[in-house]
């Protein structure tokens, strides 16, 4: 009988081409994802795969046992969610993980609106960034993935997984009010000597940071570096520096020192979802409920409206 956690690897490879990249997703060394790969030759009797340079290629057989794999996962889903259909409502559980702002904006009001209008649902939200929710979905531990990706960054690979835009969010700059006008005058380059809030040195905002100061002609002098978005805020409230966040995460009532009219590119919020996951009627709900939610919560603005800032970096 095969294994299906050595077909999901299979499949990873395929799409991934390394052990290495494999090994990260699956958050096991490259020796293990190896040794679960030559089982998996011993179960069918077959090489599956040659290696190509640093990449590893399928054989024909191993492209045969792919195709088949991915049938086979996805059937696995819809037989899940066949089964959901026969259950009394009561046992309905949907595990859903979320990236930092996804909490506060999408998941908490989802549990709010799902739980008065659908109290047997049961709903269970993790915390996680992007890379560890995707890999918590293709493992089968969680149903829905809240992500975000900014858009100077590649797509992330999603092969076996179904990905639903839920709205674009812009970057913004957090700024004393007697500094709005002159950034609407010149632009980012108006902070050059002030101080800057931004993230961990290998995150996504400290690079759209650095990025900024490059389009705009200067280096920003970063006073202090917090982990997530909603804690550059409450230090940018206070007046210590300057920071530029995603507008998801400013709230209601910061948002007089958000500086209106200028773009700076954004990232793109979407759910995704392994496919045959919507024949399960608790997960399509759900999906269905975040984008209601996600129009009325996420400012779609697109990327074309953005005429400066990162994009045009990028």
């Amino acid at each position: 009988m095969l294994n299906f956690r050595r077909l999901m690897l299979l499949c990873d490879l395929t799409e991934l081409g390394t052990l290495t990249a494999v090994a990260e997703r699956r958050n096991i060394t490259s020796s293990a994802v190896s040794a679960q790969l030559r089982i998996l030759e011993d179960e069918v009797g077959a090489v599956l795969f040659r290696r190509n340079g640093r990449t590893l290629r399928l054989t024909p057989g191993g492209e045969v046992l792919v195709e088949h794999a991915r049938t086979i996962l996805r059937v696995v889903d819809e037989a899940i969610g066949a089964v959901a259909v026969t259950h009394e409502k009561s046992a309905a559980r949907v595990s859903i993980s979320g990236f930092e702002t996804s909490i506060a904006s999408l998941a908490a009001p989802l549990l709010e609106q799902l739980g008065r209008e659908q109290p047997e649902l049961q709903l269970r939200i993790l915390q996680a960034d992007s890379p560890n929710s995707l890999r918590s979905l293709r493992q089968g531990d969680i149903d829905i993935a809240l992500t975000s990706r900014l858009s100077f960054r590649a797509d992330t690979a999603t092969g076996g997984l179904h990905s639903h835009d839920l709205g674009y969010d812009p970057l913004v700059l957090l700024a004393p009010r007697k500094f709005h006008m002159h950034i609407r005058t010149v632009g980012a380059a108006a902070l050059a000597q002030e101080s800057w809030i931004t993230g961990p040195q290998d995150s996504g905002l400290a690079e759209a940071l650095v990025r900024l100061g490059e389009k705009s002609g200067f280096v920003p002098q970063i006073e202090h570096r917090v982990v997530g978005a909603p804690n550059m805020c409450q230090l940018a409230a206070t007046g210590v520096g300057v920071a530029l966040v995603p507008r998801l995460s400013v709230p209601p009532t910061m948002r007089q020192i958000v500086v209106e009219g200028v773009g700076f590119g954004g990232r793109t919020v979407t759910a995704v979802h392994r496919e045959g996951a919507l024949r399960n009627p608790a997960v399509s709900l759900v999906m269905r409920t975040l984008r209601e939610l996600a129009r009325d919560r996420i400012e779609n603005v697109t990327e074309d409206v953005l005429t400066t800032g990162l994009d045009a970096a990028s």
